[in-house]
């Protein structure tokens, strides 16, 4: 009986951490029109598509006309789109390879040719890149050529410039991002202090996670002035002397004039969620609150923002809602 009353008190606390969690996403997506628009992990966007998996389905939302169809493709796991194109890794046949699908004509194809089970492509144009066993690879899909471009993994590519992260191919330093110019062959050494990774390009700006420090901050190079900027905070300490800062670096994206990131520590810097940061302005805006340690995947493109939680740090069976951010719709929630 003891124990009964044992766990009767622990059922009450989890009930009121449930309803406290609930009504922080009720208040947050009514502040900022926030639409949930399916369940999977790993959402991407590009104009006015969404695509996203739940492990063995892609699933594709058009965001004009509101509806979505899905085809199977089991073992699947970050997708990317550009204009009628969708990539993703495959593991249906147990084998990795990089699945390419072309939404005009409803065509599947597959690259098999050096790739592993970490490869996570990346689309623009007629050109994807991945990495396999430590090494960079281009392949143009509109003539079927394939080839190793450097040394280094997670590589992100907008129009001739690839980026990625390497600790073997620049011999002057341990850990870097990379850039390779796909014209002219060069490739240029952006940043090597810290512990840089998760480099993703827009135009001419390069940003990445430094994460030197817990969860990691973001930082941001400009390829014309060769400038970088902190966008968050790396680790330091508030007036008070508490620790803060190093919270925002596990998924980040980049588009024109805006970042998006996860951020999953309360502290001097502002509290955990879905922010938006806007470039010029140098301004962070809290779009989607969250409890601490909780873990997001946002992308953006335009002004829709995508997430969903990462797979790596839920159990696969409950909180993998896909979330739709219309920044156009409505006003945001607050400012940092």
């Amino acid at each position: 009986m003891g124990n009964k009353g044992k766990l009767c008190s622990i059922a009450l606390a989890s009930s009121v951490l449930v309803f406290v969690f609930l009504v922080l996403i009720s208040a947050a997506a009514s502040a900022a029109q926030i639409t949930k628009i399916g369940t999977g992990y790993d959402p991407a966007v590009y104009g006015d598509k969404v695509v996203w998996t739940n492990g063995v389905v892609i699933h594709l939302y058009d965001l004009t006309n509101r509806t979505g169809i899905r085809f199977s493709s089991s073992g699947a796991s970050s997708p990317d789109i550009y204009e009628n194109k969708i990539v993703w890794h495959d593991e249906s046949i147990g084998t990795p390879r990089i699945a390419v699908y072309d939404i005009s004509t409803a065509t599947k194809s597959y690259i098999t040719q050096e790739v592993d089970q970490y490869s996570r492509p990346a689309v623009y144009d007629n050109r994807i890149v991945w990495s396999a066993n430590d090494s960079v690879y281009l392949r143009d899909i509109s003539n079927s050529t394939q080839e190793k471009i450097g040394n280094g993994t997670n590589p992100d590519i907008y129009d001739t410039k690839v980026v990625y992260y390497s600790y073997s191919e620049d011999p002057e330093a341990d850990i870097t991002i990379r850039m390779y110019d796909i014209d002219t062959g060069e490739r240029k050494t952006v940043v090597s202090y810290g512990d840089p990774n998760i480099p993703r390009i827009w135009d001419t700006r390069v940003i990445w996670s430094d994460v030197y420090n817990h969860q990691g901050y973001i930082a941001m190079y400009d390829i014309l002035t060769e400038n970088i900027t902190d966008v968050t905070h790396p680790l330091d300490a508030d007036p008070d002397g508490n620790e803060y800062g190093a919270s925002t670096g596990t998924h980040i994206s980049i588009q024109d004039d805006k970042i998006v990131y996860n951020k999953c520590v309360d502290d001097y810097e502002g509290k955990p969620g879905v922010y938006l940061y806007n470039i010029s302005a140098g301004q962070s805006t809290l779009i989607y609150g969250y409890p601490e340690e909780v873990y997001t995947t946002p992308e953006v493109y335009n002004n829709t923002i995508v997430w969903g939680l990462d797979r790596n740090y839920v159990d696969g069976t409950s909180g993998n809602d896909i979330y739709l951010c219309d920044l156009a719709a409505g006003p945001e929630i607050s400012q940092t």
